[in-house]
């Protein structure tokens, strides 16, 4: 819970409350909260809906005075139905649903209680997130045609316009819509529901304002003038122009839009999407920094999946295909034994277990293209293997010395190999790690490998190297058993120097 709901609900839901004799709250009392009201609905605007759910159920649930409660409930309720932003009628009829029917807090009047009902029953099916409810309706030729089906969406945008043609701001939308969408940019499918009952005036209206130049547009003309589809309560039309955007895989994106914020949405789901930048960099840094220095597989895992509950389990495939595909390209540039097992986890269940999702432009060379490239170097080295045949010069490192010593790799025995470069402060790390543990542990060996060097002095076996082992991201530690094998790789040596430090310090 937000401490500013805290910090509130402490100055406007427990404080006495004079009230006036015939059970009402004092002017200045209802003034007072009022106000404190409205600047904390403006203060979490940006939150999303279920946040906010959260917030206004704290608020009204922490007022100990029943009048209190209903002057809060009412003022939040008639905030989030008068609202402007998108979204905020899931609020409204959040609290209806949870405060207002139930009888937990009463409305002033039967009227006001029957507004409410209306207003949720004519608003819950076509919330933001919600699959886009079915309608069958008619076509110009007489045909029936299914929106939003099982089979009603065919991979793309889908535009619901609702409007009739005797309403002024129906025209004027109608003119912009036609300007927006003879951009050859927005590919998508345009569904016009003509709400009247007059075909003469459909078709008249058809041609008058409602002709496409964009052949990437594909446009549908629909009425139902004995409504018997029941768009009226399944998309809140009691008064028209109704303007919704539904995406690919038929989810409410937006709902009760105008032609300007239309137009931002397509902008935003019309782009190619971009992966890996530097402020999705900085959320992942924070989001893992909560696991510590080494995030173990599991906690990966449960990032992975929290994405797809949130997203793709909601029919929500952009937000989807944005934080896995950022997550992707974190998890391919930084480090750890815990982060590339989820990275190959990442790799198998939401890319390729997903590739119907990824099927935007640029997702090919973007997405699969590099989870390709990922996947091969993430089996490069593979455990229960031995490492290359490749003669490498190095620094062994044991009982607290050091010695430069030249070997195969394929011939190391019980040794973690460690391929470094210079300049690097986590190689550093590693390395003072390694000289720990090495004095602390008798039995320890470490074998540090410059790549600077290996680059300068030969330049195929820097290339054999590369070829052979996931040295795209440094310091790259790998440990082989009595025989040889690969037991462990991308480890890092944090954990067991802490653990042995001190043991043998001199």
């Amino acid at each position: 819970m937000r401490l500013s709901a805290f910090i509130l609900t402490s100055v406007i839901c427990l404080m006495p409350v004079p009230a006036m004799a015939s059970a009402q709250l004092d002017t200045a009392v209802t003034e007072a909260l009022g106000k404190k009201l409205d600047e904390y609905i403006l203060a979490i605007g940006k939150e999303p809906a279920q946040v906010k759910c959260e917030e206004v159920d704290f608020l009204i649930g922490s007022c100990s005075d029943s009048l209190v409660r209903q002057f809060t409930a009412l003022k939040l309720y008639s905030g989030y139905v008068e609202s402007k932003l998108m979204g905020d009628e899931t609020v409204a009829i959040h609290i209806y649903d949870r405060w207002f029917a139930p009888g937990e807090v009463k409305m002033h009047s039967e009227i006001d209680f029957l507004n409410a009902r209306i207003f949720a029953e004519f608003n819950r099916q076509s919330l933001i997130g919600n699959r886009a409810p079915e309608l069958v309706m008619e076509d110009r030729d007489g045909r029936m045609v299914s929106l939003f089906g099982d089979t009603g969406y065919g991979g793309r945008l889908s535009v619901l316009f609702f409007y009739d043609s005797g309403c002024p701001t129906c025209k004027a939308e109608s003119i912009m819509l036609r300007n927006i969408l003879g951009e050859s940019k927005y590919k998508v499918d345009f569904y016009a529901v003509y709400t009247g009952q007059s075909k003469e005036a459909w078709l008249g209206f058809i041609s008058g304002y409602l002709r496409f130049d964009n052949p990437g547009c594909r446009v549908v003309h629909l009425w139902d003038p004995e409504v018997k589809s029941g768009y009226q309560m399944k998309y809140g039309i009691l008064q028209t122009p109704g303007l919704f955007l539904v995406s690919k895989t038929g989810v409410i994106l937006g709902r009760k839009l105008d032609s300007f914020a239309l137009k931002q949405l397509l902008d935003i789901y019309c782009s190619p999407a971009e992966y890996g930048s530097e402020e999705s960099a900085a959320f992942y840094d924070m989001l893992f920094s909560g696991y510590g220095k080494n995030p173990g597989c599991s906690q990966v895992k449960s990032v992975c999946n929290g994405i797809a509950s949130r997203t793709l389990a909601k029919g929500d495939t952009l937000s989807f295909r944005q934080m896995t595909g950022d997550l992707m390209y974190w998890l391919g540039s930084n480090r750890g034994e815990g982060l590339k097992c989820g990275l190959g986890y990442l790799i198998d269940r939401y890319i390729e277990g997903e590739r119907g999702v990824w099927t935007d432009s640029g997702d090919s060379l973007k997405v699969l293209a590099y989870a390709g490239i990922l996947k091969d170097l993430l089996g490069k080295g593979a455990e229960g293997r031995r490492l290359p045949a490749i003669e490498v010069s190095g620094t062994m490192k044991s009982r607290g010395k050091d010695k430069t010593v030249e070997t195969r790799l394929d011939r190391l025995r019980d040794v973690t190999v460690i391929f470094y470069t210079e300049g690097c402060n986590y190689c550093r790390e590693e390395l003072h790690a390694a000289d720990s543990i090495s004095r602390a542990d008798r039995k320890a060996k470490f074998l540090a490998v410059d790549i600077d060097a290996v680059i300068d002095s030969s330049a195929d076996t820097a290339g054999a190297l590369f070829d052979s082992l996931d040295l795209s991201v440094l310091p790259y530690i790998t440990a082989v058993d009595r025989k040889g094998c690969v037991t462990r790789k991308y480890v890092s040596l944090y954990d067991a120097a802490e653990r042995s430090s001190g043991a043998g310090e001199p």
